[in-house]
């Protein structure tokens, strides 16, 4: 999960990154809690509130920062890292970066670096140590967490989301729509001839054709819009605040990115990826389902005059 950082998050995530607040923080004040013990107790309460490791380093902060003048932390684990917002990875002369290997019983559980504004104490380092190794197992457990949700949102194909996200999407925007009366749309479409794609070439040719599908899709959408695959040729895009006129406009740039971008095999073949179009707007008096049926309805009638037209 290599792109965890920098993963936008949209309205269909169930969790979200809390930043830290600098309100009321006494940054570094030089002299550690009196009462580690309430410390520790208080920092394991916030961790169990917290769903991604973001706000749980986030909460590490917010309180550490109270006693020690720190900048940021960053933790990883393998090949995923977090880091605070503030986090300096590099060492220059106003930061001294202090890496601390975190374990439970024998169990590695990531490395967390600490910039601070100059170097720890050995008091304060091994404090620093303990507190950290107090939330290292929930660290671990809230990426996991994080993990678990992104492969149940996401195709694992072309990383575009899946239906199950598409049934949450398109009833919040129907919802919207009832609420402010702003219209948007919805395209469905599909591979033309992936089937016959699978049987000439095989199924490792379909699946690049499925994945070029995703990139065109993805380059032309805006940060607003919605991709999702539902399985097998069948794709939908839900776009916000847009009318049928711009869906048809953004259906056109596909089918002209498509036709730029053939898909080339080792023989020297080359294949277009082919695509229909389904296309309608949000409508009073209506629900996500009549709306998801009448841009299907509308891919079923384009197909069946294509088919009549080519004949």
């Amino acid at each position: 999960m290599a792109a965890y950082r920098t993963t936008i998050r949209d309205t269909s995530d169930t969790t979200s990154y809390r930043l830290p607040s600098m309100a009321g923080v006494a940054k570094g004040r030089g002299r550690l809690p009196e009462e580690s013990g309430a410390f520790h107790i208080d920092l394991m309460l916030a961790a169990q509130r917290c769903m991604d490791p973001l706000s749980l380093l986030n909460e590490l902060y917010e309180r550490v920062s109270q006693y020690l003048p720190v900048e940021g932390f960053s933790w990883r684990q393998e090949h995923d890292e977090v880091s605070t917002p503030f986090f300096r990875k590099d060492a220059n002369g106003h930061c001294v970066l202090h890496n601390l290997e975190l374990t439970q019983a024998d169990v590695r559980l990531g490395k967390l670096a600490v910039c601070a504004e100059r170097s720890l104490s050995e008091e304060e380092s091994a404090w620093m140590l303990r507190v950290a190794q107090s939330i290292a197992f929930a660290l671990r457990n809230t990426l996991l967490f994080q993990k678990a949700l992104f492969e149940a949102n996401q195709d694992p194909l072309t990383g575009l989301k899946n239906r199950r996200v598409f049934d949450s999407e398109i009833a919040r925007e129907q919802a919207r729509f009832v609420r402010y009366n702003i219209k948007s749309s919805l395209v469905v479409m599909d591979l033309n001839g992936l089937k016959s794609i699978n049987d000439t070439w095989g199924h490792d040719v379909g699946d690049r054709a499925i994945r070029l599908f995703a990139d065109g899709l993805e380059q032309i959408l805006r940060d607003t819009d919605h991709a999702f695959r539902f399985g097998g040729d069948e794709f939908c895009a839900i776009l916000p605040a847009t009318n049928l006129y711009g869906a048809k406009k953004m259906a056109e740039r596909l089918d002209s990115w498509l036709a730029a971008h053939e898909l080339s095999l080792p023989s020297g073949e080359r294949i277009t990826v082919r695509t229909a179009f389904g296309l309608a707007e949000t409508e009073k008096n209506s629900d996500e389902k009549d709306w998801f049926r009448r841009a299907d309805q509308s891919l079923y009638h384009n197909k069946l005059k294509h088919k009549r037209t080519a004949a």
